[in-house]
């Protein structure tokens, strides 16, 4: 039963706290004592550090909703008034000031539902601690500089947050939770490896989404298994990303948060579903590392594949990957109904990016690898089907698909590449040199994701 009258109270003591603290960071910004990046992070630090009590005092999710309802007005009206240059006095684009409310929100409704509030303090304190450490340390110290798109990071910090990350989940696992000594250890230490990953490679300000609930959803997920699983998972995730490196490495083709959006991609294969899926991406990896038909876009040849493009590439296959995890939780479709469209996606987008590099005409650079023969580089739509087709699908033999008809799937999978560059041609040639890059990336997703899903629905046909 909830006291209305405590939860008010509570609210209002916590919102004049937050108040306080962001009057104290506008102090420090008037009085030059720091840097705005700092009274940002000071804010940021200690609004979290507050926020941790709210799983073991507050009661309702509503209470929550209505402080995280107050405080993103708060930020939105005061940017866009141009007060409390302490929060919104950063040169980079970032929307992270409105996203760490609606991050604290939605991570302490999930761990209300599922009754865990000392998973909600673990996941709250990485944000809160780790990424503001990351951040203080990479602006004052950090030498080793790396490009995530137009921003810049640092290995020091992210060094910083691997270490203060693997302290804050190992100590909180072990003073707050039933959860082994051993088991605590290795479970901090994927998750400080994995949460790391996701804040390389996070733009304008979604590390604030990210990171709570990359932490929970990874400690939901790992603190139940034993030993030897955490520890192939550990190896998994070493495996995964040594062999991107490698590829990414020997090509020049994918920067470091490239290498590390597709090292994550692979592990969510892995991980969700098993080895045996990891291999298409396994196969796509080597495609976009070794073959310059598949750049990006025309007029880019020397641009590295970072983490945007890597995003838009694989974001429907993570979908599909995602289907593939709940139905074979709650028992309701056989996984292999959901291995056809996962392999469409990406030999659709690997077949739009080939079209690119036919109509910017840079085959004569591409032959001079001699991966592809030029005969087969210079195909129509029916010879990039066909080959895409034969580099995913023979993998059926590996995943022990046996009761997947192999002409079905032949047939299904080239119509779904067919179809998808149908889609993103006819509607792609009539905004050319007027839409930007990033438009053409969303259309390429968004005519993957339609060809797909209609693999996926024939397939559902055909084996009901």
């Amino acid at each position: 039963m909830v006291s209305w009258d405590a939860e008010v109270g509570s609210a209002l003591i916590v919102a004049a706290l937050f108040l306080v603290l962001v009057g104290c960071g506008e102090i420090l910004r008037g009085l030059n004592a720091c840097s705005q990046e700092a009274t940002r992070k000071f804010v940021h630090l200690t609004g979290g550090i507050v926020s941790l009590c709210f799983a073991y005092v507050f009661k309702s999710h509503w209470t929550i909703l209505a402080l995280c309802v107050a405080f993103v007005t708060l930020m939105a009206t005061t940017r866009k008034m141009g007060l409390l240059k302490s929060v919104h006095g950063i040169k980079r684009k970032s929307s992270g000031d409105i996203l760490h409310p609606v991050a604290i929100y939605l991570t302490f409704a999930a761990t209300s539902y599922f009754e865990k509030p000392d998973f909600y303090l673990i996941s709250v304190m990485v944000l809160s601690v780790s990424d503001a450490l990351a951040a203080i340390i990479g602006v004052s110290y950090g030498f080793k500089v790396y490009s995530v798109e137009e921003e810049r990071k640092s290995l020091e910090g992210s060094v910083i947050f691997l270490l203060s990350t693997f302290l804050i989940v190992h100590l909180g696992l072990l003073l707050l939770t039933s959860v082994g000594r051993m088991e605590c250890v290795l479970s901090a230490l994927l998750i400080a490896v994995l949460v790391t990953c996701f804040e390389a490679i996070s733009l304008g300000g979604a590390d604030n989404i990210i990171i709570p609930f990359g932490t929970l959803f990874i400690i939901m997920k790992i603190t139940t298994k034993p030993i030897p699983e955490i520890i192939g998972q550990l190896c998994s995730v070493g495996i995964i990303f040594l062999t991107t490196y490698l590829f990414g490495n020997l090509s020049g083709r994918l920067g470091t948060s490239g290498i590390i959006g597709v090292g994550l991609m692979g592990y969510a294969a892995w991980s969700l579903i098993g080895a045996e899926w990891y291999i298409p991406v396994f196969v796509c990896t080597i495609l976009i590392s070794l073959v310059d038909l598949f750049l990006e876009m025309p007029g880019n040849q020397d641009e590295l594949l970072r983490v945007r493009p890597i995003f838009y590439m694989f974001a429907v296959s993570a979908c599909w990957i995602i289907g593939a995890n709940l139905s074979l939780i709650n028992r309701l479709i056989d996984t292999s109904m959901f291995f056809v469209p996962y392999v469409v996606s990406f030999a659709a987008i690997l077949s739009i990016r080939w079209k690119w590099s036919q109509r910017a005409g840079n085959l004569a650079s591409a032959s001079r690898r001699r991966v592809i023969p030029r005969s087969i580089a210079e195909g129509n739509f029916l010879v990039r089907s066909v080959f895409l087709s034969l580099a995913f699908l023979p993998i059926n033999h590996f995943l022990g698909l046996e009761l997947l008809n192999p002409a079905f799937s032949a047939a299904t999978c080239l119509v779904g590449i067919i179809v998808s560059d149908a889609i993103y041609w006819g509607i792609g040639k009539r905004y050319h040199g007027q839409w930007s890059r990033i438009a053409f990336l969303r259309l390429g997703m968004v005519a993957v994701f339609l060809s797909s899903s209609l693999v996926f629905a024939a397939n559902l046909w055909f084996y009901r």
